[in-house]
């Protein structure tokens, strides 16, 4: 390896050779007939794998053109090796690497060294040469190359042109500090190349077409531009590249390298998007080996899509509280939308850091957002929280173009409000509206918010629209009415979650409703988001494996399915395993039987790409209605069918009898409230999974004896519950009575005259401290 401090002036190019016949004497006329001072560029050729006549021609050249340093050199096969060695070899203070089939102008290298700097890469104008005519012509760079002299932005506007290993000057002693990578059989030079570009800041000098420094291409039927489809060409190969630049995006610190990095991955899904037009049957086998690397960059949103189809000009304003990476149920609907909607849009919302996150599927969703508007606020379903939240994102909107669309979704209804304020400011703007639930009554029963008392607020709305709002009125009422009012679309996720905000708002919305609603269910991804992320959760395939994800509650309660499980005989149970993912586990440990916790993995709950990934890989996902309560229908669905539709794995359903779950198509399906349904659909389950037809289900269970022992079971772990809750409030009323007596201690010893007395001492010690 020759020492940067033994580098001499000029330029070295490297040239592997394979099988060069054909062409090498074109490259070595041009070579020869340089008008740069011979002593200020060598030529090193390195031959790898299989033998032509090429060695012969180069020797050729040598005995016949002594006065040019033509070196002739052998390594192991392949383009990668060869370069390699070259570098090895190399002592200008500058290298180009040269193709063997292609040639250049007879002033190149003098143009080339005659602008070259340390910390800059020189380009010259690239042309394009038929191998058929010979017939010399642009090439698809050769736009980009209109432009001469320093290159402003080039991460952004000369991205293909930095990509390719010909054509560039660039200081040796950077070329030397990196080597090409021999696995790689497609995209080496991006590979290469990217790892300079993350370590150096390098200026970009483009020459003047003018003056003639060219690089001739040549055009062969066998180029990788004209390979035929294949999986290994066309998938494998290019998951590869994009591994390499996932391995640079770790080190790279400036944001222009980084979304130039980001971008290249794009033009390696296109190769993979042209093989999957071709071959749809194999979408599940790409995702799969895209999930094999686990990337923490891949660009999803191109991955088989129309391109074309996918940036919009006029962008939507997605107008979320709670928005990714904020953890919630809303957050990740919204997401949802925009990744099913395809569309980039702008995002505003509240940093709520108080909250759980989720940064995988931040990093998803972010491949669609253009300008994302974060308001500082700390999470609160107060009014005044409300307001402030409002108040802010006016003032961030003010400086934005008006937005032709907007979207808002509540649950929390900050982000309704923030809809209501920018209607009122710009009408012509068109306004969907979602609602996830009811906002008025917590299943028909409890308001779940309480009165506005704002009389500012209400008067200012009660004079512009002419209304007689009362400051009487609930929060979450006032925003259902606004939002009917003044928005162009609202969206229901069911029918009877429409009926049910009709019938509860004490308003006439009715006619107003109907005119306005849509009933568009929770979306359900592509199945590329499933293999989004890799989980490293282990599965024994031995056992039947069901799932369920989520937490239990007073109206969600999960006693069905363990009345179904404990209706199994012995022998069934030990064949399968429940895994449980929630936040509630100590709930779970008390209120699960012992015959099914034994059978039971419990897990803290997951984000939400892992959450997708999961539910790929178990045999049935179990989902359980709310329960209607107090209103006359169920107005609830739940959000995890959609997530489950998307999985390809069974689904059991626990209905409440007439809901919208109940009425959908799902593999598996029981009632709330009724063991005998639910006996029926765990043995359906075995019959299916395990192909067992006898002997299921434990027909000596007497129905009131099992009544009697779960009662029993439950109170018991209450009580346990209550002892400990007892216990816990024993031993804080000790701690409190022991801080009040350390306190009055500390109060003591301040008040002390021999404290007073030491002061001056302890200021001492603390200025030597």
């Amino acid at each position: 390896m020759i020492k940067e401090s033994n580098l001499e002036k000029g330029i070295s190019a490297i040239i592997p050779t394979y099988k060069g016949e054909a062409f090498i004497s074109k490259l070595l006329d041009s070579l020869i007939n340089q008008t740069i001072n011979p002593n200020l560029f060598e030529a090193v050729f390195i031959v790898n794998g299989e033998l032509d006549s090429t060695p012969d021609i180069i020797k050729k050249y040598q005995v016949e053109n002594p006065q040019i340093n033509i070196i002739l050199t052998y390594s192991d096969p392949g383009v990668s090796n060869a370069r390699n060695h070259g570098i090895e070899l190399i002592n200008k203070e500058y290298t180009i690497f040269i193709d063997d089939d292609d040639y250049i102008s007879y002033n190149y290298f003098e143009k080339m060294y005659e602008y070259a700097k340390k910390d800059r890469i020189v380009i010259g104008t690239f042309y394009d040469v038929d191998q058929n005519s010979s017939e010399v012509k642009d090439s698809y760079l050769t736009p980009k190359l209109e432009k001469s002299g320093l290159f402003k932005n080039p991460y952004d506007n000369l991205r293909e042109m930095l990509t390719i290993t010909t054509d560039k000057l660039v200081p040796t002693d950077i070329v030397k500090k990196y080597s090409f990578n021999p696995d790689l059989k497609n995209g080496v030079d991006i590979a290469y190349y990217i790892q300079l570009y993350v370590d150096y800041d390098f200026e970009f000098y483009i020459i003047d077409k003018n003056q003639g420094a060219n690089y001739y291409r040549l055009l062969r039927d066998n180029s990788i531009s004209r390979m035929p489809l294949s999986y290994d060409f066309n998938v494998t190969d290019r998951l590869k590249v994009i591994n390499e630049i996932n391995k640079n995006l770790k080190r790279a610190k400036k944001i222009e390298v980084t979304s130039f990095l980001k971008t290249l991955t794009g033009g390696q899904v296109f190769k993979i998007n042209q093989y999957l037009e071709k071959h749809p049957e194999d979408y599940k086998k790409v995702l799969e080996d895209i999930n094999s690397y686990n990337f923490d960059f891949f660009p999803f949103k191109y991955l088989n899509e129309d391109i074309t189809k996918l940036d919009n000009p006029k962008r939507e304003l997605i107008i979320s509280y709670a928005f990714s990476p904020t953890n919630t149920a809303t957050s990740n609907t919204v997401a949802k939308r925009i990744l099913t909607e395809k569309k980039n849009v702008d995002v505003i919302c509240g940093s709520l850091d108080e909250l759980d996150k989720d940064f995988t599927l931040e990093n998803i969703v972010n491949q669609f957002l253009i300008n994302k508007i974060v308001i500082e606020s700390n999470f609160s379903t107060g009014w005044e929280n409300i307001k402030n939240f409002v108040k802010k994102s006016m003032t961030a909107l003010d400086n934005a173009e008006v937005y032709d669309k907007i979207y808002s979704r509540a649950n929390f209804v900050h982000s309704h409000f923030l809809a209501i304020e920018y209607k009122l400011a710009h009408p012509e703007t068109y306004w969907r509206a979602e609602f996830s639930d009811p906002l008025i009554y917590a299943f028909g029963k409890d308001k779940l918010s309480v009165a506005i008392e704002d009389e500012d607020y209400i008067g200012r709305i009660n004079e512009k629209l002419n209304l007689n709002l009362s400051v009487n009125d609930d929060i979450n009422c006032i925003c259902e009415y606004l939002t009917f009012l003044l928005c162009d679309e609202i969206i229901f996720t069911n029918k009877n979650q429409k009926e049910v905000m009709i019938s509860t708002n004490p308003y006439d919305v009715k006619d107003i409703v109907n005119k306005k609603a849509k009933i568009s269910s929770h979306p359900t991804l592509d199945m590329k988001y499933y293999y989004a992320f890799k989980s490293s959760y282990n599965i024994d395939n031995n056992y039947l494996n069901l799932a369920y994800f989520g937490d239990i509650y007073s109206n969600r309660h999960f006693e069905d399915f363990i009345n179904a499980f404990d209706s199994l005989n012995e022998n069934i149970r030990n064949k399968i395993r429940l895994h449980i993912f929630t936040s509630s586990i100590t709930l779970f440990q008390q209120v699960l039987s012992s015959k099914i916790y034994e059978k039971t993995i419990l897990n803290p709950s997951v984000d939400f790409l892992e959450f997708l990934n999961l539910t790929t890989k178990f045999d049935v996902l179990l989902v359980e209605d709310s329960q209607k309560g107090n209103f006359k229908i169920n107005p609830y669905l739940p959000s995890k069918i959609s997530d489950y539709k998307g999985s390809g794995s069974s689904i059991w359903g626990v209905c409440e009898s007439e809901s919208v779950m109940d009425n959908l198509d799902i593999d598996y399906k029981s009632k709330l409230n009724n063991i005998d349904s639910g006996k029926t659909a765990i043995e359906n389950i075995v019959k299916d999974k395990l192909n067992i037809e006898n002997n299921v289900l434990n027909n000596d269970l007497n129905p009131e004896e099992y009544y009697h022992q779960r009662l029993i079971h439950l109170t018991q772990k209450i009580s346990e519950l209550i002892d400990v809750c007892q216990e816990e409030f024993r031993k804080d009323s000790e701690y409190e009575n022991k801080i009040s007596e350390l306190e009055n201690i500390n109060s003591q010893i301040l008040n002390s005259n021999s404290w007073k007395a030491t002061e001056k001492l302890r200021k001492i010690k603390r200025k030597f401290k």
